[in-house]
Parts: structure tokens; sequence; C-alpha cells
């Protein structure tokens, strides 16, 4: 149950988008987040409300405004399946209206439904409370666009505003952005040990008792930090040790682009081994691999890894 805009922050960062793609292809899909985008605008000029989401032009047309902008590789243009499949998601009721009233969408609806107005949406779970408010649909917006599209920030924000174009000193900046989603941080996190599988992807070290609050001693680390840029895709972060999450973090050592694709490690020409065991084990980090996630979709991004590796202490 969604009772809090933080709830809906970490509902909206654990979408069941799914993955498409091969090799350097694959990929999350966009179109539920884009979908979800496209609603927020709907309900914000009050062509729908969160208990009648209709299934029309409109909205079809307002999806593929930003699909344009979103899409990459082969992705297809068909709101239809986010529509309907959003249901995964327990926040989303599609259904057909009946002589004997609405029954649950049982199919992808058609371009010829969208003139019969019979097929609409409900948000439900709690989340239709948290979408009457500009504020709040400002920070489901923020949520969206940090989480699956978090590089289009700057072609995506200013189309945001209630009701037409958001005005430039209008569109939040990354700390506001920051501040208006606190529910992200331990939705990234979940995300993050859950592609790792709590392993280190330093040290390979994975500790988890599912037994005591699914303990585990691994941290989900952003490599661009988010208050440098909004950025909480999974192809942002790894997972780390708290040993190898400080070092990181104090630029003692860094994940770094490797030729092949993947990623290397690197140590700080200040650590000196001969002064403790434990720089010189961040010494032997020199040159190993980073561990790579279970899912390809989600390896580090080479942009990310690169602006760790910059600023590598010299």
């Amino acid at each position: 149950m969604i009772s809090s805009i933080d709830d809906a922050v970490e509902a909206l960062y654990d979408l069941n988008v799914g993955v498409i793609g091969h090799g350097a292809d694959r990929h999350e899909r966009p179109h539920k987040p884009t979908m979800l985008l496209a609603v927020l605008d709907l309900i914000a000029t009050g062509a729908a409300t969160p208990d009648r989401i209709r299934w029309s032009e409109e909205l079809r047309s307002r999806f593929s405004v930003y699909f344009a902008l979103v899409r990459s590789h082969n992705d297809q243009c068909t709101p239809e399946n986010p529509f309907l499949y959003l249901r995964q998601d327990k926040f989303w009721e599609p259904l057909r209206l009946q002589i004997d009233g609405p029954v649950p969408l049982q199919s992808t609806p058609t371009a010829g439904d969208a003139a019969g107005g019979m097929v609409f949406a409900k948000l439900v779970g709690g989340l239709e409370t948290f979408v009457l408010s500009a504020p709040n649909r400002l920070s489901l917006r923020l949520a969206i666009v940090s989480r699956y599209f978090p590089r289009l920030r700057a072609a995506l924000l200013p189309r945001f505003a209630d009701g037409g174009e958001a005005p430039a000193e209008e569109i939040p900046s990354v700390k506001e952005s920051a501040d208006m989603l606190h529910g992200r941080s331990p939705a990234f996190r979940r995300k993050i040990l859950e592609i790792y599988d709590c392993q280190c992807t330093a040290c390979g070290l994975r500790i988890r008792m599912p037994e005591v609050n699914d303990l585990t001693f691994v941290d989900a680390a952003h490599l661009i930090p988010f208050e440098v840029e909004p950025n909480d895709n999974p192809t942002n972060g790894i997972a780390l040790c708290k040993n190898h999450h400080w070092a990181m973090d104090r630029f003692l050592i860094a994940p770094c682009p490797a030729a092949d694709g993947s990623g290397i490690w690197r140590a700080s020409r200040k650590l000196k081994g001969r002064r403790s065991r434990g720089e010189e084990e961040l010494l032997l980090l020199d040159g190993e691999p980073v561990l790579p996630p279970v899912e390809e979709a989600f390896k580090p991004d080479p942009r990310s890894l690169r602006w760790r590796c910059e600023r590598l202490a010299a």
C-alpha cells in the first residue's frame, strides 16, 4: 500500500519494465515510465482523473511525444502495451466498460478503442492520492526521469509544468531534485543489490542474512554521485563492501573503462603498501576486473566509469 510520497517514489523506481535486446543493445523497455509521464500530464491539465484515465487519442499522442525523446535502439512506439501491462505493478487497473459495469481489460486496446471511450484505467493502491497536487506530480516525474531517463533530464523537465511548458527558472536544480526524492535511496539500493546478488564488485565478498532483516555487508554505490548528476539508473551504480565503498568515495580506488567494454579497477598512487596491510590490499586491486552484474543491461555505463577514473587521486 502506498501511504506516502516516498512510497510512491519507491514504487516508480521499481516498475516491472523488463529488458530487451542483445549485447550492447540490451536495455530496459522505456514504455511504462513513458506512459506514466503522459498520464501525469493528462491529470495535470484536467484531461484525466486518477479514477478515469481514458485510452484516448490524446493519451496516445502525449505518449508519442515523450517516446520520441526517450526511445533507443529498435524501441517501437506501442502505447497499448504499457496501458495493459502496467497492471503488473499493482497501482494500475485497466478496465473495459460493459453493460453491467467495468470489467478488467483482457488484451491490449486498439486504435479503434481510443475513439469509443469504453477503455480506461484507474490508479489504485494509494498512488491515486499523490497525483492530485502539482508538487507531488513534480516529485513523481523527477523520480521517473532520475531512474529511467537521467541523461534526458534537460529535454524532459521543461515539459512537466502543469498546463504547458515550464519556464527555465521553474525547472528544479539538482539539489532541489535530490531534496524532493527521499524515497529514492532505498529503492536504488534494492535494485543494485539485486542485480549484483549482494556481491562486492571489487573483492567478491558476499554476506547476506535473509533471516536477520535481509542483512548484507554490501552497499549500493553511485559512480557519479546523485548530487552531481541526478542519475539513479542501475548503470550508474555498483555494489561494494563497506571498505571498498569508503575507498572509492575518497578516490583512492576507481572502476575505469576497459578496452573490451567492461570495467577494471585502478588504485591511487597515493597508496603505500608498506604502511599497512589495508593499503597493500587496495593496491593489489589495481588491474583486477570489476565484477559484472547478473544482467548485461545493467553493466556500468562507460561515461560513469570515466567520471570516477578521471578523479582518481594522483
